[in-house]
């Protein structure tokens, strides 16, 4: 009888901890603490409901949320190269901020032995040091009740007829250099500075564009049709259209701009099998299905699918996708400083 109950006993628990790992797509749960540095608000909310509580903290998990600014996340990682041990085990980051920190060696690399699910995700996404979550593209947004004809292009934007009604976000500075690169040249390689910041000030006294710090004084901005036209994610402006604003999206001729959102692991992580487990985790097809019909992103995992009117809504046509361009990280590596202080003294002035 004694042998009957210790063997059920292994047996429930060997079916359990199966159950676990087939969970987590192939990645033992060992629990413990996982330090997890993220952004607040509906990001993490999302994060917590779909992904966290019913995988991570089901699994036996316990949480220590860090919720911060972006520049905030990113300081901390790289004062961590000097300390014993990094403040968190795993942090959400973009791609450009992620190739930022693997050119300073702060990041540990990620694989498919250590992340299994990783073999799911689109390739192009995916760098050594950077799991890739969630993507959208740079294009344009207007409000079709105002304007007959959808801008076609970025060039557009530079025509006079849309003086005043255009409205660029601050805090995507980058982006603008970017399209105007794009307009210039139609790549992202080999950007001319000079030929950028020269037909970023014919567009200003042209257009008249109007700056506002983010993507909720855009948002803000296009309800009260101060704006009728701006450059975003595709992502805000379906956002934004679900929110009551009237914008639809048109993808640009030059093509989109990638934004890719994702996780890295800092070096010296506390707890580095937490880490690998937590973005496993986060890469479940069926919560990254109901994850982007909330966040509007497309999922970075190929077996995730989506009802057909929520495919047709969020992602890109495969035209589309073969013309968004990657960002180009080492030249803002090199130059990002400068082009903000042209950025804040020259244009915005």
């Amino acid at each position: 009888m004694s042998y009957l109950m210790n063997r059920r006993g292994f047996l429930a628990g060997a079916t359990s901890a199966m159950a676990l790992m087939s969970s987590a797509g192939g990645v033992r749960a060992e629990g413990g603490q996982i330090i997890v540095a993220n952004w607040g608000g509906d990001w993490n909310d999302r994060t917590v409901q779909f992904f966290e509580a019913p995988i991570v903290e089901k699994a036996g998990y316990t949480i220590v949320r860090d919720l911060d600014g972006f520049d905030q996340r990113r300081t901390k990682i790289i004062a961590s190269r000097r300390l014993p041990r990094a403040p968190m085990d795993v942090a959400h980051m973009d791609d450009a901020t992620a190739f930022e920190l693997a050119s300073l060696e702060a990041l540990d690399a990620i694989d498919e032995q250590a992340v299994p699910r990783l073999k799911d995700t689109l390739s192009i996404l995916r760098t050594p040091t950077f799991v890739p979550w969630q993507y959208s593209a740079w294009i344009i947004g207007y409000n079709p009740k105002k304007l007959k004809e959808a801008p076609k292009s970025f060039a557009d934007l530079w025509d006079p007829k849309y003086k005043g009604i255009v409205g660029l976000s601050d805090a995507h500075w980058f982006h603008h250099i970017e399209s105007t690169a794009l307009k210039l040249g139609k790549s992202l390689d080999n950007i001319n500075i000079e030929a950028v910041k020269a037909s970023m000030m014919e567009w200003k006294k042209a257009a008249s564009p109007r700056i506002y710090p983010n993507h909720l004084q855009i948002e803000q901005a296009l309800k009260n049709e101060e704006i009728l036209v701006a450059p975003e994610y595709k992502a805000r402006i379906l956002q934004f259209a679900s929110e009551g604003v009237d914008v639809v999206s048109a993808y640009p001729a030059e093509g989109g701009i990638g934004i890719i959102f994702g996780l890295v692991m800092p070096k010296k992580g506390p707890n580095p099998q937490a880490a690998k487990f937590y973005c496993n985790a986060l890469l479940d097809p069926d919560g990254l299905t109901a994850l982007v019909q909330k966040s509007f992103y497309s999922p970075s995992n190929s077996k995730s699918v989506l009802p057909e009117a929520a495919a047709k809504q969020i992602e890109f046509t495969e035209q589309e996708k073969k013309a968004i361009h990657n960002r180009p990280h080492a030249f803002w590596l090199k130059n990002r400083n400068d082009l903000l202080d042209w950025w804040n003294k020259e244009f915005k002035s």
